[in-house]
């Protein structure tokens, strides 16, 4: 069974991914605004989405440009004024751009992380690939936060490769099945598919591939849930800066109040982003996962508030035995 689409109907996702280096990450964000004001007046545009890398485990800049046909996403691809405006970022870039021409189904949710894996299929081997792929597909769906097993056969004019687009609920759960020993026995089932692999992560969750209303979304729940635990970590490492940090390294020696502040939010919003909330999160991805548990959603509540109340306690006991001191 030969599969290739020469059109997809209704609206398509168009997603560009590539590596910037780091120095031109502030230009490209700039040329990507650019692009969009560009793109307002094309045929079948309807919007643009930027996703920025999260490294370590996400590095490339991710566009989504949606159009309303795919005949208006090639149409664009294949223009002298997207290869003009190219011209202008082209030195930032890292390798080769991925490109994808996907059905759309609407904004993306903020729940998924995902990995876009290129296989070069031999003429005639369709079938065969097909069925080792429904073989990994039943075998991703009994590892924890599996989400979708997305196949895209080749686009005639686009792509040669067929694109699979693997989602999790989460990095950990991501990395847990890519890296398990399931998924290389299956790898060496299909060696002969394996010669031109590509394998690249991403923080784009290609949710709008679920139809309307079954994407798996987060929810106020799960937003609060969030919410709390950056409160849990972002507490001790606001008063432990100040205590420990600011107040005698830097209050001391005269530096403006306002200048003390905004040292203190840029070392904690960093610590946040990078590392702490990154760890957090994992630690609790037994409370944070979908259709968790009655009895784990109260011991989750339990052990926050408990935690929350190890830090208030922790901070009382410096703040009086600073006083002591005095």
């Amino acid at each position: 069974m030969a599969a290739s689409r020469d059109s997809i109907d209704g609206p398509v996702a168009l997603v560009i991914q590539r590596r910037i280096a780091d120095e031109g990450f502030a230009a490209f964000a700039r040329w990507s605004g650019a692009v969009a004001e560009r793109l307002k007046s094309w045929p079948g545009f309807l919007g643009q989405e930027v996703v920025p890398p999260q490294p370590p485990a996400h590095v490339d800049w991710v566009l989504i440009l949606r159009f309303a046909s795919a005949a208006a996403a090639r149409g664009w691809l294949q223009s002298d004024l997207r290869e003009e405006l190219l011209a202008q970022i082209r030195h930032h870039f890292v390798g080769p751009e991925d490109i994808h021409l996907l059905p759309d189904a609407g904004q993306r949710q903020e729940t998924a992380v995902s990995a876009v894996i290129s296989f070069k299929v031999p003429a005639g081997d369709d079938d065969t690939f097909l069925a080792w792929q429904q073989r990994i597909q039943a075998a991703e769906a009994e590892f924890k936060g599996f989400l979708r097993h997305k196949i895209e056969p080749p686009i005639p004019g686009l792509h040669d490769d067929w694109i699979i687009i693997l989602s999790f609920d989460s990095d950990a759960h991501l990395s847990a099945w890519l890296d398990s020993p399931e998924r290389q026995a299956l790898l060496a089932e299909g060696e002969r598919f394996n010669a031109g692999m590509s394998v690249k992560r991403t923080s784009y969750g290609f949710n709008f591939w679920f139809p309307a209303g079954q994407a798996p979304a987060p929810g106020a729940a799960f937003i609060f849930k969030c919410n709390l635990l950056v409160l849990l970590v972002l507490y001790p490492i606001v008063y432990l800066w100040g205590f420990f940090v600011s107040r005698p390294l830097i209050d001391a020696h005269g530096v403006p109040f306002w200048l003390s502040l905004f040292i203190g939010n840029l070392v904690s919003t960093q610590l946040l982003g990078w590392w702490v909330v990154p760890a957090a999160f994992k630690v609790f991805d037994w409370w944070l996962a979908p259709k968790t548990s009655t009895g784990r959603q109260i011991g989750g509540y339990a052990l926050v508030a408990a935690l929350y109340a190890v830090a208030m306690a922790a901070y009382a006991v410096l703040l009086a035995w600073n006083w002591g001191k005095g």
